[in-house]
């Protein structure tokens, strides 16, 4: 018989999404090689040095982090709330002959000492709380551990046509398929999905996402209150200039 999941009201969405074995049914399709060009786009502009700490924070399976290590920096570490994310990127990381480093922790309360890394990742990982002031926290968080003049590159969907429109998708996972349907809240900026993976054992599991987008204004508003000088924005990783219409913002920033 099927067992169906859905999310509670006890716990916010970005625990209960990423727990279990569903975020390997809806976030396992990554491309290698683009996974790659993004670490190449990063050490570049990052100015990343092999001897570097590099914090690669809300990690998920961890395949930037292993696209460092791989790349020849030993110091990155993968940073993770999610035990059931982090348990799958060791195990890549186990069959892959690796041993990239990943640690277990809250982005909003990172266990490092301050000015303590060299440079640090947030990809496609920022607005996923409640409110404004607390996704400001995040960023001073971050502040907080990275050394004066090091480097931050984000990497965020800014709010246009072409990220907010209504749409109806299909992921193909290992042993599931899930139906994602997304719709956009123009009063709160929110970006909201609602998820139903259903797998070949006939269970079915139901889950939420929902992202604040913020405008390239906005996050360089929210990056100067933080501690942070914004360098540059593009609109993808092929470097080229943020618009009104491009579907991705790509920020290099330093704290400052």
């Amino acid at each position: 018989m099927a067992r169906n999941h859905a999310v509670t009201d006890q716990e916010p969405w970005w625990i209960t999404n990423y727990r279990g074995r569903g975020p390997l049914q809806r976030y396992s399709h990554h491309n290698l090689t683009k996974t790659r060009r993004t670490i190449d786009f990063y050490i570049r502009h990052l100015d990343l040095e092999p001897d570097q700490t590099i914090l690669d924070l809300c990690c998920a399976f961890g395949r930037h982090t292993r696209a460092l290590t791989q790349r020849g920096f030993p110091r990155a570490v993968g940073v993770d709330l999610s035990p059931d994310m982090l348990a799958h990127a060791t195990s890549q990381d186990a069959a892959g002959g690796q041993r990239s480093r990943f640690v277990r922790a809250d982005v909003r309360a990172l266990p490092f000492g301050t000015a303590s890394a060299d440079a640090a990742l947030l990809l496609r990982s920022f607005g996923f709380l409640d409110t404004t002031s607390e996704d400001l926290g995040v960023l001073k968080e971050i502040a907080r551990v990275l050394r004066p003049g090091a480097f931050l590159g984000m990497d965020h969907f800014p709010p246009n046509s072409a990220t907010t429109k209504v749409s109806t998708r299909v992921l193909k996972g290992p042993e599931a398929t899930t139906t994602v349907r997304t719709t956009w809240d123009p009063a709160t900026s929110r970006l909201n999905s609602h998820m139903s993976t259903h797998y070949e054992d006939g269970c079915v599991d139901a889950f939420r996402s929902s992202s604040r987008l913020y405008t390239p204004k906005e996050l360089r508003v929210m990056l100067a209150e933080a501690g942070f000088a914004v360098q540059r924005q593009f609109g993808g990783y092929d470097g080229s200039p943020i618009s009104e219409d491009s579907t991705r913002c790509v920020v290099i920033a330093q704290r400052v």
